[in-house]
């Protein structure tokens, strides 16, 4: 999906794109869309690099919305609703906050959390990742990680998390028996509240 809107933006700024990108995940939007310029010889101004970055996060966010169901991951629903039946808060880090929206609607409530903002209870939070860049990122927050072996090879992952599975069904709740549900932030859970709607009943 992120592919198919990158290619657009990139037809819409008289680029031609290749038939596929390396992602840069694990990251925010805003690295990316920098490196994929600059891996076409373009520079860019930083008012017209968030210009982009505006216009690819709306083109992705009506593309998800078109959707008849979001595209889980194998077993990903199963797995957060597992972590909310046992008291855990769930958060988010992406840069396309509306998508959250739509990820409440199907009842899995989260708070969002920026990629530069510092964990406030990083021994008391499980960051679950499979991109590379998002694994060293969790651990140099120190923060326990839960590597999925999807993106990178089993033993690179293993050197990198706590605990890696290959797919989120492997996953077991017992690992983490001091691992408590972190109280919330202030701020966050404020801003949380502001942006739950009421599902239809």
């Amino acid at each position: 999906m992120r592919e198919r809107v990158l290619q657009e933006l990139l037809l819409q700024e008289n680029l031609s794109p290749r038939r596929r990108h390396p992602w840069y995940l694990g990251g925010s939007d805003r690295a990316f869309l920098r490196q994929v310029w600059d891996s076409y010889g373009r520079s860019l101004t930083d008012d017209y690099l968030t210009h982009l970055v505006q216009r690819f996060q709306q083109q992705y966010f009506q593309a998800m919305q078109a959707l008849p169901q979001l595209p889980w991951r194998p077993d990903a629903l199963a797995f957060l609703q597992q972590a909310q039946q046992r008291g855990h808060h769930l958060g988010w880090q992406t840069d396309c906050l509306p998508v959250l929206g739509l990820v409440q609607q199907i009842g899995i409530w989260g708070f969002h959390i920026p990629h530069d903002q510092a964990l406030t209870d990083p021994d008391r939070t499980l960051v679950v990742e499979s991109s590379r860049q998002g694994l060293l990122q969790a651990k140099a927050r120190g923060a326990w990680v839960l590597g999925v072996a999807s993106q990178m090879p089993f033993h690179w992952v293993q050197r990198h998390a706590h605990w890696v599975v290959d797919t989120l069904a492997d996953w077991d709740w017992t690992r983490l028996p001091g691992l408590r549900a972190p109280a919330v932030p202030p701020a966050l859970a404020a801003a949380d509240a502001e942006t739950r709607t009421e599902l239809p009943r």
